[in-house]
């Protein structure tokens, strides 16, 4: 089927697997292309946007993902967790008369919302959809971690500053894609590995300098054996003083320009496409995925099943549709975060629900519209008849429209992946936040007074403003955050955490899919001819220097 999308005006394609979901679904082919739908979602989920407000019930200071003066109330996550206040005490009846989104926007934002999603936080008030963290600050997305910083997808680790994307790994620096890796700086998609420094894609290697590729090897620089001596010189030499890091990091990315590399991070995958996956089956277009299968256009998912058109997805999510910010939902469809939630539909912010449609911020109940309480027959019934109105209303089958996000766009991960101005926002019908965070001008220190070595660094530098060289924003160096530094012979950074974390995010691969061919023209490789006839969807895209090899080629090249 070719349908035309009612925000970009492409034409997209919906083939006849995505319609069989649909109906299985009991559900309207979608009005939008995929990208476009996963704008949609992720304007809904802001992750790093923090202020400093007041809960709405308590009147005490709190930190929360809303500033002050919302249409809605915002509550300490703990009371709003709490049992003293009901979800339903807010319900309406349904007015056939008006338009359905119009009544669910009345309902949303008379229910409190929660300031923050911070579950057995430990000394880590600054964080953020995140579940068991101790001593962290300014992590995202995040679990079971110790004593990190600045840093987004970081699960299991310890002291690990500054890094995205990064598993069961200790006293790691600006590391991406990195998996049990030990004392790591500044390297890209490595795994159990140890005393590394601007490198990429190594495994089971330790004391290396600028090297892609490696497998097993010790003491290396550029690809090629060196002693211990000389390694050691080398990394003296390269965190002597800022100005030699910024250079080294130049040259890291010149010299990574020229590595082979695979059409796509995929380990333990079968029948996939999309890229950073991981043990995925039957998975299409799916990116940062693990352990899924059978499905379609997915993001962010661990053991999702049977899904299409989901991100932020975790604990086994199963047949489900078009959904951010779910933790072990079933047949659950356009909606956003639904925890421990079944059977619903148009709804935000349920947990441990069953049956409930156009719903927000309710836990433990059944047969619920509009948050009103309704017998199981009346229930089906008047969602029947709301489903037909919006139907009328052409709005059914398409996720929730972008004007009901509580957050700006370019406070939200849609401006991370799908980046606009604010007037092409606004020109979507996406919010817009304009009241800025942080301080500028305000700086103790000067760029140009900064400190060269951290051996030039007192903790006086704990009470000083400093000042980012892109944004120009204010910030300041925490206490933790130095020990780290001196700890790792790492010079002061000169750039804001938010702006450090765009860096490290132009690094990685866009979550695009193009259409390639294998470039290994190898003689003595298994094709046997002067170039490899395979084929592959990559997000290597065709202007980028690389040399893109299949599966094959690149085993028997690098393995």
């Amino acid at each position: 089927m070719q349908k035309n999308c009612k925000n970009c005006k492409k034409n997209f394609e919906i083939d006849s697997e995505d319609l069989n979901f649909y109906e299985k679904m009991k559900a309207l082919p979608p009005n939008y292309c995929p990208n476009c739908r996963v704008a949609r979602r992720l304007c809904f989920r802001n992750e790093r946007t923090l202020y400093k407000r007041t809960c709405s019930k308590s009147g005490k200071p709190i930190i929360s993902l809303y500033p002050e003066n919302t249409p809605f109330p915002v509550y300490d996550q703990h009371i709003w967790w709490g049992d003293d206040w009901d979800g339903t005490d807010y319900g309406q009846d349904y007015d056939p008369n008006r338009p359905f989104f119009d009544q669910w926007l009345e309902v949303r934002d008379k229910v409190p919302r929660i300031s923050l999603l911070n579950i057995n936080g430990i000394n880590s008030d600054y964080v953020n959809n995140s579940e068991d963290n101790k001593n962290c600050y300014l992590i995202f997305a995040a679990q079971k971690n110790e004593d990190s910083m600045y840093g987004r997808l970081v699960y299991r680790s310890r002291f690990a500053m500054d890094c995205d994307f990064i598993q069961d790994s200790e006293l790691c620096y600006e590391c991406i894609d990195c998996r049990k890796s030990y004392k790591c700086l500044f390297s890209d998609n490595c795994e159990t590995s140890t005393d590394l420094i601007f490198c990429f894609n190594l495994r089971n290697c330790q004391n290396c300098i600028f090297s892609t590729n490696l497998r097993h090897k010790n003491y290396h620089i550029f690809n090629k054996p060196v002693s211990k001596k000389e390694y050691e010189q080398k990394k003296n030499e390269i965190f002597s003083s800022y100005k030699k890091l910024e250079e080294a990091k130049q040259e890291y990315e010149k010299f990574k320009e020229k590595a082979l590399v695979k059409y796509s991070h995929q380990v333990k995958c079968k029948n996939a496409t999309g890229d950073y996956m991981y043990n995925c089956h039957d998975t299409i277009f799916g990116f940062d995925a693990e352990n899924t299968k059978n499905c379609k256009y997915i993001m962010d998912a661990e053991g999702t099943i049977d899904c299409l058109d989901m991100n932020n997805t975790y604990y086994k999510p199963e047949l489900n549709l078009d959904e951010m910010g779910t933790l072990q939902t079933y047949n659950v469809k356009h909606s956003v975060y639904m925890m421990y939630t079944s059977n619903s539909e148009y709804s935000d912010s349920l947990h441990n629900c069953d049956s409930c449609f156009g719903c927000s911020g309710l836990k433990k109940k059944k047969y619920c519209i509009l948050n009103k309480q309704y017998s199981k027959d009346e229930y089906e019934k008047l969602k029947i008849k709301i489903i037909e109105n919006m139907k009328k209303e052409k709005v059914y089958g398409d996720f929730l429209p972008s004007f009901l996000s509580p957050f700006g766009y370019n406070e939200t991960l849609a401006q991370e992946y799908y980046p606009m101005t604010e007037q092409e926002a606004r020109k979507k019908s996406f919010n817009w936040q304009s009241q800025t965070t942080g301080a500028y001008s305000k700086e103790t220190v000067k760029e140009k007074d900064m400190p060269e070595t951290i051996g030039e660094v007192s903790e006086d530098i704990l009470n000083q403003v400093l000042v980012c060289k892109d944004c120009k924003k204010n910030f300041r160096i925490t206490k933790g955050e130095l020990d780290f530094y001196k700890r790792m012979n790492i010079p002061l950074p000169r750039k804001d955490f938010e702006c450090r974390h765009q860096d490290r995010m132009r690094k990685r691969n866009p979550r695009k899919l193009w259409h390639r061919s294998c470039m290994c023209e190898l003689k003595n490789h298994i094709h046997n001819t002067e170039k490899c006839e395979n084929e592959f969807e990559t997000s290597y895209s065709p202007d980028r220097p690389e040399m893109v090899y299949c599966e094959q080629c690149y085993q028997q090249e690098v393995s």
